[in-house]
């Protein structure tokens, strides 16, 4: 891995699936996820990174003033500022306020979160999981590099703040991320990859970067160094804040998780199988774990899993019920969109009318067009 020269280059050193053991002694042996990989102490923050992730999402950086000083930063800034208020607003605060109400993360709760099918969205995994020591997100979207931002044709870096600000901001008015549009937005010839909205989601979460590095896994599960300029499917990032008393982690997975792809290429499902026990979550998931071929990520979860949160696009209510789950359903549940329309779940509106939980006082997921938002929170006996 290459040092950035100024954000030039990063440090290589080196997220819309296995059967668990159904052997109850070794699931009562499996301990809470172990942070191996996070320094035991806080360590040194990197400034390039941080200021590079600060100059992309619109935060004044002490060291960053020549660069701060053109127009169409100002502009960038100052747009930015607004649409993350009014996110925060309508969106970031009831939410926090309700994690905060709910309190179903207490303080046994193992300290990794499992987020698969998750893209780029650091932004809710933080919101509905705060103060996990490790992150770790799948999706099929690339890693990504960062740029020189003292070197890019003045026009292309336009072009990337402007295509970066669709990115961040778009989804939260449709309640979630679309594939085909992260596609679309990651084919950038500077903005390529999940990595820059995760620079942008810690920047604008006041988080400081300790470092970047790249790996891929081998069969077992295990992180290999990857050699200047090869090909990544993994990325670590370290990020703490100022309350923080060690770095936390952020690992995102490149990889199709259906069975199928998991037989080819065994080496996520062996990591995750690693980390212990975890909380996990899910939101405009495509309803992938209703399907036979996603049967290995779906058995993971259940056995590694002491809390879910999710919509109903995660996985059936019974699905948690039948592994072991006490189950609560929360918000409302009448429809699916009509992309979705067969994978609406008869049983669960049931639950739904008898128990009449209240309404959630946010929305998100595919029924945030109706005003609509459903949770199910499944919690281990």
């Amino acid at each position: 891995m290459k040092k950035l020269l100024w954000l030039s280059v990063i440090i290589f050193t080196l997220f819309v699936q296995q059967s668990c053991s159904s052997n109850a002694a070794e699931k009562s042996e499996k301990k809470d996820s172990v942070v191996a990989e996070i320094a035991p102490t806080k360590g040194t923050v990197d400034k390039q990174l941080s200021a590079f992730a600060r100059y992309i999402s619109g935060v004044h950086d002490a060291g960053s003033d020549s660069l701060e000083s053109s127009e169409f930063w100002k502009l960038h800034a100052a747009k930015t500022d607004l649409r993350w208020r009014l996110l925060m607003q309508n969106v970031g605060t009831p939410i926090g306020t309700w994690v905060s109400e709910k309190n179903y993360l207490p303080k046994t709760a193992p300290k990794t979160l499992l987020y698969p099918f998750a893209g780029g969205d650091f932004f809710y995994a933080n919101l509905f999981y705060p103060n996990r020591d490790t992150v770790i997100m799948i999706g099929l979207e690339p890693v990504g590099s960062v740029f020189d931002v003292n070197t890019v044709d003045r026009a292309k870096l336009e072009d990337y703040l402007t295509t970066l600000d669709r990115c961040m901001f778009y989804p939260h008015k449709l309640g979630f991320f679309r594939t085909l549009s992260m596609d679309d937005d990651f084919a950038h010839e500077l903005m390529n990859g999940t990595l820059h909205t995760f620079m942008f989601y810690l920047a604008r979460n006041g988080f400081d970067l300790h470092y970047v590095e790249y790996f891929n896994l081998d069969s077992e599960g295990n992180a290999v160094a990857v050699a200047p300029g090869a090909e990544a499917k993994g990325l670590k990032i370290g990020y703490s804040n100022k309350s923080d008393k060690q770095v936390r982690q952020l690992v995102y997975i490149s990889q199709d998780i259906s069975n199928t792809a998991i037989q080819k290429s065994p080496g996520t499902i062996n990591y995750l199988k690693q980390r212990g026990n975890v909380v996990s979550f899910f939101k405009a998931a495509s309803y992938l774990m209703y399907k036979d071929y996603f049967s290995d990520i779906t058995n993971v979860v259940l056995g590694q899993s002491k809390i879910i949160l999710q919509d109903d696009s995660g996985m059936p209510l019974s699905a948690m019920q039948k592994g072991g789950f006490t189950t609560e359903v929360l918000g409302e549940y009448t429809k699916t969109i009509g992309l979705f329309s067969n994978y609406f779940q008869k049983d669960m509106r049931a639950e739904y009318e008898a128990k009449k939980p209240a309404k959630l006082p946010f929305t998100i997921g595919y029924n945030a067009e109706f005003g609509e938002c459903n949770l199910q929170l499944g919690t281990k006996k």
